[in-house]
């Protein structure tokens, strides 16, 4: 699934360099469902943004089902993060004056595999996957926090990626909600979805099956 080797990441900040990351090694298998956490700073963010192909890595390897992804050009990359990757971010990431419908349905425009109607079926799907077919017709700004990050796992979901990559996805949620939001991710794992969680709260971290700790750049 995805292979982390030796893996490492620097910013330049003036006339020195900020070591990111520092020699990660991790392997993420099909089915896994891993907390990642750590303090602010600690490194978790950029490791999300280099395993969502958002940003690159100064050395190390990384593969995910197989593909060595140094080197693609920005094309394949942004097909392989279109094919592979569902994300679902703490602000929910949604175009507030478009339909629930239209934002699920959004990461199958960039395929060109699928009629309107094959779309919309799919989006249909997706939101009976997360239990809110009733709000499809809705604005998003119409709805409340959780519904807004159920709309968004709907259409990280959509294309049947190989994991879903999600970055403080309770974070913006009340108690009862986070919970409804974990309860949901659970039931995907359970049907064999591959989850990442990027998180601080130890609540979360506690409800995955798995969990590392990212400090100053490198895995405790």
């Amino acid at each position: 699934m995805i292979e982390i080797l030796k893996l490492n990441k620097y910013y330049k900040i003036g006339n020195s360099k900020f070591h990111a990351l520092k020699d990660i090694d991790l392997d993420i298998k099909d089915g896994e469902m891993l907390a990642v956490t750590g303090k602010s700073g600690a490194g978790k963010s950029t490791l999300m943004n280099i395993i969502g192909l958002l940003d690159s890595y100064d050395s190390g390897s990384l593969k995910i089902d197989g593909v060595e992804v140094s080197g693609l050009r920005d094309g394949r990359l942004a097909k392989l993060r279109n094919e592979k990757i569902g994300f679902v971010m703490q602000d929910f990431s949604l175009l507030e004056h478009k339909s629930v419908l239209m934002n699920v349905m959004l990461p199958l425009y960039f395929n060109n595999r699928y009629n309107f109607r094959e779309m919309k079926k799919l989006a249909m799907d997706a939101l009976k996957k997360v239990g809110i077919t009733e709000q499809a017709q809705k604005k998003a700004s119409q709805l409340s926090g959780g519904q807004k990050q159920r709309v968004a796992v709907a259409r990280a979901i959509i294309n049947e990626p190989s994991f879903i990559l999600a970055d403080e996805p309770t974070g913006a949620l009340d108690t009862k909600t986070s919970a409804e939001i974990m309860e949901l991710f659970k039931n995907l794992n359970d049907d064999g979805k591959t989850i990442i969680i990027i998180t601080h709260d130890m609540n979360i971290a506690a409800s995955c099956q798995r969990k590392i700790e990212i400090s100053d750049g490198g895995i405790i």
